[in-house]
């Protein structure tokens, strides 16, 4: 697979991405990767989609790949609330940018899918928030509870994830992939969010998948890891991409 490199323009900042080369159709799937990557590492599952002849674009997160620029040297001094902190600004910013990023396509006539990984996945859900124009979210090993474990005084940004506003995420479509041991990121963020909102679901059911694996780790076993991923193909096929 070729990539071709190119820079967006996004909510004021100049972001990097990479683009898949092989045509561009009427869908686009969006990809965000974890902490302390950059976007080469989703070119694996950019080419996954291509050869299922999807077209997909991934951008770097603020403060990693090329936007490098210390603050994740910051981060990782400082303790560990302070930290999460610094991190759900990251998440907020990257949702922004996104969210820049999807009404450009959509503004093109483009069914979008917003696909994240980790903090990516974090990201997504934060863009659920903002931004209600994607086609579908997928999200891979995050928690759409973004309060601090432990604490019991919340920020305006803890409160900001989608955990926090049930009753206001349905109809958007959903394609959610838990990690049921994880140890990095609380599986059970993503279980609680999926029996809260799968009432609201009740006559579209096809609008929300949740998908657990209950022996993989935030590394996923590689055989759950290629489910997930035969699904999401199959799902994203289904809605028209």
């Amino acid at each position: 697979m070729t990539q071709v490199r190119t820079t967006f323009n996004l909510n004021g900042a100049e972001v990097p991405a990479l683009i898949t080369s092989r045509g561009i159709g009427g869908s686009v799937v969006i990809n965000l990767h974890g902490l302390d990557v950059s976007k080469e590492v989703n070119i694996t599952d950019m080419g996954r989609l291509e050869s299922a002849g999807l077209w997909s674009v991934t951008i770097d997160a603020p403060h990693h790949g090329e936007r490098s620029d210390g603050y994740l040297d910051i981060m990782r001094n400082a303790n560990r609330r302070e930290a999460y902190l610094m991190l759900l600004s990251i998440i907020n910013q990257e949702a922004a940018e996104v969210a820049d990023l999807v009404n450009f396509y959509k503004s093109q006539g483009k069914k979008v899918a917003v696909s994240g990984i980790s903090m990516g996945a974090y990201a997504t859900y934060a863009l659920m928030m903002i931004n209600r124009q994607p086609d579908l979210f997928v999200t891979f090993m995050g928690n759409p509870d973004f309060r601090y474990k432990g604490s019991s005084v919340f920020s305006y940004l803890e409160k900001s994830g989608p955990i926090d506003d049930i009753e206001n995420i349905f109809p958007a479509n959903l394609f959610i992939v838990n990690a049921g041991s994880d140890d990095i990121v609380d599986p059970d963020g993503a279980r609680r969010f999926y029996n809260a909102i799968k009432p609201y679901y009740k006559d579209s059911p096809e609008k929300l998948e949740y998908r657990e694996y209950p022996e993989s780790g935030h590394l996923m076993r590689p055989e759950d890891w290629f489910d997930a991923w035969d699904a999401l193909i199959a799902r994203l096929k289904r809605e028209g991409f």
